[in-house]
């Protein structure tokens, strides 16, 4: 029987400040839902950094979205000047997620520990969640995002040794 090796990482704080990002933002002081346009539809995109730009969206239907094609075309979009990976992200219940990847140079991709805790703490921050700790669901794995709102410190708990970065 195989054994799940769960730990427990500190990721730090979320970068929200929009030039440490870098997004292009003036409007608030974060860029929280921000509409992006691409082809003629709007995208809203909470932009959010945990070392690495990272963009998030919300979808109806995790499954039916074009991750390659919308993705590439949101994280390579001008507001982003150095380009981010994008996050797409479906609200399954009060306390859960599901999110699929796109990396701005590998494309698709099953996990990263930055774009779980993007997907935790966006739908934790815009009340998508009613809790402080989300179970995300990213690619065969499920990890659990905590964040605390007094401090902004974020903890991630799952088998980061068993997830494959790609």
């Amino acid at each position: 029987m195989n054994s799940i090796m769960c730990r427990t990482v500190s990721m730090g704080k979320p970068i929200m400040v929009p030039c440490l990002i870098p997004v292009k933002h003036d409007s608030t002081p974060n860029c929280v839902n921000d509409p992006f346009v691409i082809n003629g539809k709007c995208f809203k995109v909470t932009a959010m950094s945990f070392g690495s730009p990272h963009g998030a969206v919300f979808v109806d239907d995790i499954d039916a979205v074009d991750v390659q094609g919308t993705g590439s075309a949101l994280g390579t979009h001008s507001l982003f000047p150095k380009g981010a990976n994008i996050v797409f992200i479906q609200i399954l219940d009060n306390e859960t997620v599901k999110a699929r990847l796109w990396h701005l140079e590998k494309g698709e991709t099953d996990f990263s520990a930055e774009a779980v805790c993007v997907s935790g703490v966006t739908a934790m921050m815009l009340n998508k969640v009613l809790t402080d700790r989300v179970n995300v669901y990213m690619g065969d794995n499920v990890f659990q995002v905590q964040w605390n709102r007094g401090t902004y410190e974020v903890h991630l708990t799952g088998d980061l040794l068993g997830a494959h970065e790609m």
